[in-house]
């Protein structure tokens, strides 16, 4: 059976949480009116999608009746839809001849039989790869049916043979992309924005979630030349930086439809409990700014204990989840390294928690040393049953937690310490340590 992560963009910068700050009341403004539901267009329209990546298998699924008739060599993976206990399963057969993939069979209507279902071919595409060379990637769009009241959408499916990723990339990839979602606009405060409310992991469920594996994903596009440059995409249960204010996402329907609360001006960067409890999220998010950042205590790679966050005192720590194997960790780095080299000497610093497989030890170290990733780095070989990561609720990489090493408070997650809002990011929370420094001194 092939394993199924998600590797998802958090959009949204939040704010940085101060230990004690003055509480004000949240406003509520206009939100998300959705217009039409549309089961394809999405990446179109938006420019990028929230990424599910399957591992292929060179195993049959059980519950595979009967392989394709006539197909050679074959590789295996599993797209799982829907919110029921199980989800469906839509069986994936790809057939290779010399390496690359010919035929794509897809399990479009969830019965676990090929024979109703189309033959696709994929279609090659040559893009920029990690390594800054063009490569050549397989792509293929579906129509499948999401759930068990039959809601349809389409899945983009993207193959990702050897050679696409540097060396430490050892197996073919498959990243999908839900293409499907609710379309209108938004009203956060003064402004009206085109937007869109997108299914991030093939639920087919766009209402309020109660757990972390269900996040549907608000996109804005708050950009004034029509470009994606300064498009948002934001899980739900998260909030946002846009204006000058802290927003947050609350009220959602199974229609689409949703509340932009305005939770405070984003003066001083803060936000209040009393305004965060307004957004009613999940009590077991665990990785929402203001919440404690969950402690442990573990071996780094060079044998040397460590405690988070007691050994971080006086510090802000990004806590880097990621994996030599994983394409969009390695592409992320350079940005981390930049970063690190940046702000290291003014009060950063970094803790690596890899979740590569067993016996990567001597692999981790080599791409560390190779990058430039001078920091220390978490290993227990257990792959996505690593302790920290499942400690942390970690379903998909790369993923960042910013933490105050004095409070263990989270002040950003996700998508807001990444790309060029990592900079952004720590230099609030260098400055709000700063300034909350000097005010203890004064006084």
């Amino acid at each position: 059976m092939s394993t199924t992560k998600n590797i998802l963009w958090r959009g949204g910068l939040v704010g940085i949480v101060a230990a004690t700050m003055m509480g004000t009341a949240a406003s509520r403004a206009d939100g998300f009116k959705p217009a039409a539901y549309e089961e394809s267009g999405m990446l179109e329209k938006l420019g990028r999608l929230p990424e599910i990546v399957l591992e292929f298998s060179s195993t049959a699924p059980e519950n595979l009746k009967q392989v394709p008739e006539g197909v050679g060599k074959m590789q295996f993976a599993d797209f799982q839809s829907g919110t029921g206990s199980p989800r469906l399963s839509h069986n994936i057969v790809v057939e290779l001849k010399d390496k690359v993939p010919s035929r794509l069979f897809v399990d479009a209507n969830a019965d676990g039989d090929f024979s109703k279902d189309e033959v696709f071919d994929w279609t090659a595409k040559v893009q920029k790869q990690l390594n800054g060379s063009d490569g050549t990637v397989y792509v293929a769009s579906v129509r499948l049916k999401l759930n068990d009241a039959g809601k349809m959408g389409v899945v983009n499916f993207t193959y990702l043979r050897r050679g696409a990723f540097p060396k430490s990339i050892d197996q073919p990839l498959l990243v999908c992309t839900c293409d499907y979602g609710f379309v209108g606009e938004a009203k956060v405060g003064e402004r009206t924005l085109p937007g869109a409310l997108l299914d991030a992991e093939a639920t087919a469920d766009f209402s309020m979630p109660t757990n972390r594996e269900h996040l549907p994903q608000l996109w804005l596009n708050a950009s004034t030349n029509g470009t994606h440059a300064r498009s948002l995409l934001i899980p739900v249960n998260r909030t946002f930086r846009l204006d000058k204010k802290i927003w947050g996402i609350t009220n959602l329907t199974s229609d689409g439809a949703l509340q932009i609360i305005a939770i405070k001006d984003d003066d001083t960067l803060d936000f209040t409990a009393k305004a965060a409890a307004a957004l009613k999220k999940p009590e077991n998010s665990l990785l929402n700014p203001g919440h404690k950042a969950p402690t442990f205590s573990a071996i780094l790679l060079d044998g040397k204990p460590v405690n988070f966050p007691s050994d971080y005192k006086g510090k802000i720590v990004l806590v880097d989840f990621w994996a030599t194997w994983c394409g969009p960790c390695l592409q992320e780095v350079p940005n981390v390294v930049a970063n690190y080299q940046k702000y290291h000497n003014k009060g950063l610093e970094i803790l690596g928690v890899s979740l590569d497989k067993e016996d990567s030890a001597k692999k981790i170290a080599k791409v560390t040393a190779g990058k430039d990733m001078t920091w220390p780095q978490i290993y227990d070989g257990q792959y996505w049953d690593s302790v920290v990561p499942k400690q942390y609720g970690i379903r998909a990489i790369p993923h960042a937690v910013l933490v105050d090493g004095d409070t263990g408070l989270i002040l950003a997650d996700g998508d807001g310490v990444r790309g060029e809002k990592l900079g952004e990011a720590i230099e609030d929370a260098l400055a709000a340590k700063k300034n909350r420094i000097e005010n203890y001194e004064k006084h």
